[in-house]
């Protein structure tokens, strides 16, 4: 049962009511949660509750809804409500044995392995990293034009991931290819995914296309580092790269890690960190044009903190309180992930509702972070709401815009300092203005990022700007 499931010898849970059906039984609400699946289950809370049924391309998804339910099911045994079933469709991207493909000891294995190279000490490097890819993208800018915020934000991004995580020879060789390769591993993943990984459609060819490109790169780059144990040593010891870390990682054999998990776990890793970075930032950078009047807040803030000249350190950068605000408001109001599942493995119950084996269980981060009952004023972009005394977000489960519990993102330190790093930079160094009407998500995947294109004016600043 789940955490939050009755003992035995309690009242049997009720079924969860089930969404009246205005459609074809197998296919469900398709259309719909096609087009707006927020604005679907949205409505749907509001008429059933925080927990109700509907069917989906003949699977039952049992959707819950509040920090309650999140709680019962991130903390549920994973032999109850499994992420790894509810994941499969990830597959064909981690690669076979990887992340939910691997057995869950084998997958906390993997994330061990992570930790490592998430730690402070890397941390310090990789801010030196994003600093001055942020500063590179920002020189290839018109002094005064448009550019596409969230195409220049993921060129940013995916040249950082790959520095940081497998190397100076990687970002080197794959070079302007990477942009487009990420894009199009990304497309791939869609709803039919969930029901089928392999059905064959254009995006899912593009997939594996891109996916083969970069684990080939990936695997060259290792075979050199292995020809070298020496320079790799060296390069774990300075941090600078996960792949140096992942190469002298042992299985408990004392085994060194095969290659194709080790490409496995570095696709999977940065795939999860580049995209939702991206999406992250963009959706900060949006909700900053919406709010112009927090922007000379900022530079304040900055100014206060970051010396010009100086280095970008995480030490600065966890000085910069305003700005991580404004970062968890872009979480709450556009988080990156939309959906998060498992899938029901035994007869179980949320919230006192029946959960059948064999369905699918959904929390929507969107959803939930406009919860009036979690949230004041939940359409509101309010930084404030992070400030002590009030701080809404420290009830448990109540921002989960990278998951929770024991599979809550572990990059998630890294995306932090990754979106402030960029964010930084560029309230530093541009003055941006809006370039359309509005900004709207783009459901086509399951991490909404602003639908493209995402077009802002631009204007380089002086050094001496105010």
């Amino acid at each position: 049962m789940t955490a939050g499931a009755h003992e035995a010898g309690r009242r049997e849970a009720l079924p969860a009511p089930r969404l009246p059906a205005r459609h074809l039984p197998w296919l469900g609400p398709l259309r719909a949660f096609q087009r707006d699946p927020v604005a679907l289950l949205r409505a749907a809370r509001e008429r059933a509750g925080d927990v109700f049924v509907f069917p989906l391309l003949g699977q039952d998804v049992v959707f819950a809804a509040g920090p309650q339910a999140h709680a019962e099911v991130f903390e549920a045994d994973e032999s109850v409500l499994s992420p790894g079933e509810a994941y499969r469709f990830m597959a064909p991207v981690f690669g076979k044995g990887v992340a939910y493909d691997a057995e869950p000891q084998e997958m906390d294995a993997q994330v061990a392995h992570l930790r490592q190279a998430l730690g402070s000490r890397q941390l310090d490097g990789y801010a030196r990293i994003m600093e001055a890819e942020t500063n590179a993208l920002v020189a290839g800018w018109p002094e005064q034009g448009e550019v596409d915020l969230l195409t220049e934000l993921n060129r940013a991004t995916v040249a950082i991931a790959t520095r940081c995580l497998i190397g100076e020879e990687f970002h080197r060789r794959m070079g302007a290819d990477l942009p487009r390769l990420y894009h199009d591993l990304e497309s791939g993943i869609r709803l039919a995914g969930i029901f089928s990984r392999r059905a064959p459609i254009p995006a899912f060819r593009r997939r594996d296309r891109a996916r083969a490109a970069i684990a080939d790169t990936i695997a060259q780059v290792i075979a050199e580092r292995r020809a070298r144990p020496a320079e790799n040593s060296e390069a774990c010891g300075s941090g600078q790269d996960m792949l140096a870390t992942l190469l002298s990682a042992r299985t408990p054999g004392g085994e060194p890690l095969p290659d194709d998990i080790v490409v496995g776990i570095l696709i999977g890793m940065i795939f999860a960190g580049q995209h939702t970075s991206t999406v992250l930032a963009a959706w900060t950078g949006v909700l900053l044009l919406r709010h112009p009047q927090y922007v000379p807040r900022l530079r304040t803030e900055q100014d206060a903190v970051w010396e010009r000249g100086a280095e970008l350190s995480p030490r600065v950068l966890h000085r910069m309180e305003l700005l991580e605000a404004c970062v968890r408001e872009a979480e709450r109001l556009y988080p990156p992930l939309i959906l998060l599942m498992r899938k029901a493995l035994r007869d179980t119950e949320v919230r006192g509702r029946r959960v059948p084996a064999g369905s699918l269980v959904m929390v929507s981060p969107a959803v939930s972070h406009r919860m009036p009952e979690v949230f004041l004023d939940p359409d509101r972009f309010d930084p404030s709401r992070y400030e002590e005394g009030r701080a809404e977000h420290r009830q448990s489960y109540s921002l989960i815009g990278f998951g929770g519990g024991k599979h809550r993102c572990i990059g998630l330190a890294f995306a932090y300092l990754q979106v402030k790093a960029v964010w930084s930079v560029l309230l530093r160094e541009v003055e941006l203005r809006p370039a359309g009407p509005g900004y709207a998500p783009d459901y086509s995947t399951f991490v909404a990022a602003p639908a493209a294109p995402c077009t802002v004016r631009v204007r380089k600043r002086s050094p001496e700007a105010p």
